[in-house]
């Protein structure tokens, strides 16, 4: 499969086959309604919020929202010894906070 977008054509144009209508007028209106894409919407991209880059472990690290060692530990390229900060999600950002309203202050890491 190449990507979902060309195997929805294929799957349509498939499907579309499976249609034999012999009355001249029904397959006219049958055909307009296909063309027109009543059957088959044209593909719904969504981008969830989630997803967002929001922050990376280093700056909560330099905010003491986690511990030091953090912004060494979590990084990205540095087995290729380009090490660069570990991004982090908006979901991931926003479970810290759930941990971090639940942690006595005298228990946060970085503290």
């Amino acid at each position: 499969m190449d990507n979902v977008f060309s195997f929805r054509d294929r799957l349509i144009a498939e499907y579309s086959s499976f249609t034999r209508i012999t009355a001249d007028d029904i397959r006219r209106v049958v055909e307009q309604e296909y063309a027109a894409g009543r059957y088959w919407p044209e593909p719904l991209i969504q981008i969830n919020p989630n997803y967002q880059r929001k922050g990376t472990i280093q700056a909560l690290a330099d905010e003491q929202v986690v511990h030091n060692a953090c912004a060494e530990i979590f990084q990205v390229g540095k087995a290729e010894g380009h090490a660069q900060p570990l991004h982090l999600y908006a979901h991931g950002i926003a479970a810290n906070s759930c941990i971090d309203d639940t942690v006595a202050d005298t228990e946060k890491p970085g503290r």
